[in-house]
């Protein structure tokens, strides 16, 4: 997070690049842990198989088996990772935006665009 935050100018390919690292770390993942799909969820899934030390297969069995409140353990990792986002870049992503990331690259325009709104990144946001 500190080579987004000292960027200047930030591009968006940086942005993704390191962003993706920071996703990678928080889940304790490997650069080969890339899922082919660029998906966020398959991501949070994989991490949560290797915590658990089981396949992924079974974290979503897991998963399907619906909480009192109906929410899983794939959605609160992404909620705690999106939380360590707005802490460490100091913004506020848009929460009904948020429920709606599928890919990598969604996180990444919806924080980019997040940072354009930001007064402390004007002019620094390479377009």
């Amino acid at each position: 997070m500190e080579n987004i935050r000292s960027a200047d100018p930030l591009t968006y390919e940086t942005l993704h690049e390191e962003l993706y690292r920071f996703v990678l770390i928080k889940y304790l993942l490997s650069d080969e842990d890339r899922p082919d799909n660029d998906s966020f969820s398959d991501l949070a899934e994989l991490s949560l198989s290797k915590s658990m030390k089981v396949s992924p297969a079974l974290v979503e069995e897991f998963d399907a088996a619906a909480s009192c409140d109906g929410a899983t353990s794939v959605m609160a990792k992404k909620v705690l990772l999106f939380m360590a986002i707005q802490r460490e870049l100091n913004i506020e992503l848009p929460a009904a935006e948020s429920a709606r990331i599928k890919t990598m690259h969604d996180l990444s325009r919806m924080v980019w665009n997040t940072l354009k709104t930001s007064p402390e990144n004007a002019g620094r946001l390479a377009e």
